[in-house]
This record gives C-alpha cells, structure tokens and sequence, in this order.
C-alpha cells in the first residue's frame, strides 16, 4: 500500500503512533471503500465483484457511489493514481450508460472536497448535460447551495452554446485528472501506473 498512497507511507512511519502500533484508523472510510482500494492497491484493478455480498450491489447508483467514495478515499490518501483510475471508471459509465449519481453522493462529495476539484467539475457537467429542469427543481432543495450555484452558473456560460459543450469529457478527458501539478494533457489514460503524459 506504502508504494501507491504517500498517506500509508507517512502514516506507516516509526515516527506516527500508527506506524509504531502498525494499526492505521480510518473513521470517515467505510469498509467497502477500504476493500476496493486494497484491491486496488495489489491488482491496478477496481472490481466492484468484490462488494457482491452487499444487498445493493446490482443498483447502478450504488455502483456509481462506491467509485465516488472510492475517488475521495484515494484523494485522502494522496494516491493520484487511483484517482485517476477511478475517475476514467466514471467516464466509462457515462459513456456506457451505466453512470447514475443520486443526491447524497453529490452533498459526500462536495463536503469532502476542495472547490477545485476535477470530481466536482465532471459532476457539474454531468448535470448540466442531463438532469431535467422539473427534476432539478425539487432536488435543489436538497442539495449543497455551492453545488447549485455552480450548476447555476455552468448553465448559464453554457448558454448557446452547441450540445458539445455540455459533454467536454468527449474532448478532453484530461481535464478530469490529477497530473501531479504537471499543466499537461494526456495521451493515454493517466490510471496506468507510470501515465504517459503530454508537456
């Protein structure tokens, strides 16, 4: 695990008391994710096969939520990688049709992350592309005010603008992922161990 996340390396340290103790605690993850992310962390693999004993398991939604969850935890855990694994297995499942996010995942994610960030920007444009106006109208009672002014604000800078606009993840992946730092735009998937990158 020390070899993907910088927050194993750190916490596994003789200088921490979790790295003397050799227990790491992580309250806010839950189990599920935990078990992805060590799956993860030997195979390069997520297999959401692994969470088949849980009741929800065939729920798209549920799906959805567990690379969501999953995304965040990798994030905690500075593991850029994983993010990025995560984040093109959504990208996927938009474009297979198998990408469906209720209203808590949206309010999980935007208490957990930073205004910044790249999970933030592809549910907003997800949003954008395919939530109805009626439906929109009941849900934003129950969503993040940030949340619904940004969706706000996206529509509106998106206004007259071809149908192409609303789905950027058709261009330009890259946008979606952590480079490190690095302004680059991929060439391939950065989910691959070691991404190859464009400067």
């Amino acid at each position: 695990m020390c070899q993907q996340s910088d927050f194993f390396v750190a916490s596994c340290s003789q200088a921490w008391t979790e790295g003397r103790k050799g227990i790491v605690k992580l309250p806010t993850v839950e189990p599920n994710t935990v078990k992805l992310y060590i799956h993860w962390a030997y195979t390069g693999n997520i297999s959401l096969d692994l969470l088949d004993d849980d009741p929800s398991a065939s729920s798209k939604r549920w799906q959805t939520e567990q690379i969501v969850r999953l995304y965040i935890a990798a994030d905690m855990f500075l593991d850029r990688f994983m993010k990025n694994k995560a984040m093109d297995t959504l990208l996927q499942r938009m474009d297979d049709g198998t990408y469906y996010l209720s209203l808590v995942p949206v309010s999980f994610v935007w208490e957990n992350t930073i205004t910044d960030s790249p999970l933030r920007a592809n549910i907003l444009h997800w949003w954008a592309a395919t939530i109805e106006r009626d439906y929109f109208i009941k849900a934003a009672k129950s969503l993040p005010t940030t949340f619904v002014i940004e969706l706000a604000t996206l529509q509106l800078d998106l206004r007259g603008r071809t149908r192409a606009a609303y789905r950027p993840r058709y261009k330009n992946r890259s946008q979606y992922h952590d480079h490190g730092g690095k302004d680059v735009r991929c060439s391939k998937w950065c989910s691959i161990r070691g991404p190859q990158e464009e400067g």
